[in-house]
């Protein structure tokens, strides 16, 4: 298994000249402690897509980078592969298409995905004690490393060796087999879903992935013995709301606390 993961990097017009600069694919294979069968670049919404290509071409040729996929050319594909349509994405599609397009690629049996400003606090293989135990639990369906957010205590519902199992789940840095995320499974309607970013104005990968999980008793991973950054930069991409979705946002923050204080739960709204 070792060698058998595609390390995956999203990013779109603010990130992607640092992700596709001389160097940023090695600084993140030596953060992770290995090597990875494929190094691939998704591109989502820049402005000169030529300048991308080029940037994407010379690290190819220096062997920093194995491949690049414009989100554009392929989304179509993933939303067949997927079950979803255009319409299913709403007018926020840029916190989803791009995953679609990242899982149904086809490659490598395992894919970690790694958003463009992550970065492991310290450097450490998290992915081979992850294989490892997704091996013998198959009710583990994604990984990751610890993060600094509060949330770990109220989703873990066991803790074994180095790992704290529970539910959540989050597309800033992630493990998961390609298989699995390649298939019809994100129409899964769940409240757990409104906890998340932007439910008010659509449904988002993450949110959708959370709820299929969730539903069908998969877990989540967490690897306690490293842990990972990302900006505090929450927002900076979000549409302007409606009236609509205003009213939304506050219904949504309404039916999660209600839902959290009840002292009886459906098993998918559980440690929320």
């Amino acid at each position: 298994m070792a060698d058998d993961v595609d390390l995956v990097v999203n990013s779109f017009e603010r990130t992607y000249r640092d992700v596709l600069a001389p160097g940023f694919f090695p600084g993140v294979a030596a953060q992770n402690r290995r090597h990875f069968a494929r190094r691939t670049a998704v591109i989502n919404n820049v402005v000169d897509r030529a300048d991308a290509q080029t940037r994407a071409e010379a690290l190819i040729e220096a062997g920093e980078l194995d491949s690049v996929f414009f989100v554009q050319d392929h989304i179509d594909a993933a939303l067949r592969e997927t079950g979803l349509t255009r319409e299913d994405l709403g007018r926020i599609p840029y916190f989803t298409d791009f995953a679609l397009v990242a899982v149904t690629l086809g490659g490598p049996e395992w894919i970690v995905h790694w958003d463009a400003e992550v970065q492991l606090l310290e450097a450490v293989d998290w992915i081979g004690p992850s294989q490892d135990l997704m091996a013998r639990d198959r009710r583990v369906m994604i990984a990751n490393p610890n993060w600094n957010a509060p949330t770990l205590e109220r989703e873990t519902i066991e803790w074994t060796g180095a790992f704290a199992l529970g539910l959540g789940f989050s597309d800033q840095l992630f493990l998961a087999r390609r298989a699995e995320l390649a298939q019809p499974i994100y129409g899964q309607r769940c409240v757990a879903r409104l906890r998340y970013p932007m439910a008010h104005v659509g449904h988002i990968f993450e949110a959708r992935v959370d709820a299929y999980m969730r539903h069908h008793q998969r877990l989540r991973a967490t690897y306690l013995n490293c842990t990972y950054g990302h900006p505090e930069n929450m927002g900076v991409s979000y549409p302007r709301l409606s009236l609509g979705e205003k009213v939304r946002y506050a219904r949504n923050l309404a039916v999660v606390r209600i839902v959290r204080a009840a002292p009886w739960k459906p098993r998918c709204a559980r440690y929320l």
